[in-house]
C-alpha cells in the first residue's frame, strides 16, 4: 500500500464503459495504471481508512487489488487500479513520474544504505526469510515473515548477538524497509508479522519476490 498526498499526483477525471453504460469517476496514473476513488473517510478517521484498505483490497484472500492511499487535509481516500478507465484528457500528468532531485547524502548515509541494501538482498534471497502468506485469528496476511525467525536468520548470517539484531531490524523500520503488518509494533524478537514495503501491491510495482 502506498500512501500519497495532494503533491504527490494531479487528480484528474477518468471515464469507461462498464457492462455497455458510460462511466466517469475521479482518478489518476501512475506507473501507466489508472486509479479510480472508491472510498473517502474525514481527515480523523486516518486509522479506520487504513484498516479497511488492507481488509477489503490487499488481504482479500480471493482477489487481491493493487491500492494507493491519499491522505488530504480534510480528508482521506481509497483508489484502486481499474485500467478499463482512460483519461478524459489526454494533457493529464502524474506528479510522480516526473523526475525528482536527489537529497544529498553524506558518505556515511550512503555507506548505511549500501550495507542495508545488500542485508536486504540476502535476507530475500534464496537463503533468506520465510516470506509467505501467513493466517492468524482466521485471517491471512500476505508475503510476510516473523520477527523471531528474522532475528535468528541474522544472529546465524551475519554473525551477531541477538540484542544487536533486534536493533538492526529496528532500522529497516526506521528507514521505511520493513514494517509491522498492521502498524502497530516496532521491531521485535516475537513472532509478529512483518512485511517489506517493497512487497505491498506486489501486482504491479514488480513482477517477483
Amino acid at each position: 500500500m502506498l500512501i500519497l498526498t495532494r503533491d504527490n499526483v494531479e487528480c484528474c477525471e477518468v471515464a469507461a464503459s462498464i457492462n455497455g453504460q458510460p462511466k466517469k469517476s475521479p482518478g489518476f496514473i501512475y506507473r501507466n495504471n489508472v486509479f479510480i476513488k472508491v472510498k473517502h473517510y474525514s481527515s480523523d478517521e486516518y486509522e479506520i481508512a487504513i484498516k479497511d484498505c488492507r481488509e477489503n483490497f490487499l488481504d482479500n484472500e480471493e482477489q487481491q487489488i493493487a491500492t494507493l492511499v491519499l491522505k488530504e487535509p480534510d480528508t482521506i481516500s481509497i483508489w484502486i487500479q481499474d485500467n478499463r478507465y482512460k483519461p478524459v484528457n489526454d494533457s493529464i500528468r502524474t506528479k510522480l513520474n516526473s523526475p525528482q532531485k536527489s537529497p544529498k547524502t553524506s558518505v556515511t548515509d550512503s555507506a548505511t544504505t549500501l550495507r542495508l541494501r545488500d542485508l536486504v538482498a540476502r535476507m530475500r534471497g534464496k537463503d533468506g526469510l520465510k516470506i509467505k502468506t501467513r493466517r492468524y485469528k482466521l485471517k491471512l496476511y500476505q508475503r510476510c515473515f516473523l520477527g523471531n525467525e528474522t532475528v535468528d536468520w541474522i544472529v546465524e548470517n551475519i554473525k551477531i548477538d541477538r540484542a544487536k539484531a533486534i536493533k538492526l531490524g529496528q532500522k529497516l523500520i526506521d528507514k521505511k524497509i520493513i514494517h509491522h503488518v498492521r502498524d502497530e509494533h516496532n521491531f521485535k524478537d516475537e513472532p509478529l508479522f512483518y512485511r517489506f514495503y517493497t512487497d505491498e501491491d506486489k501486482s504491479i510495482w514488480t513482477d517477483e519476490l
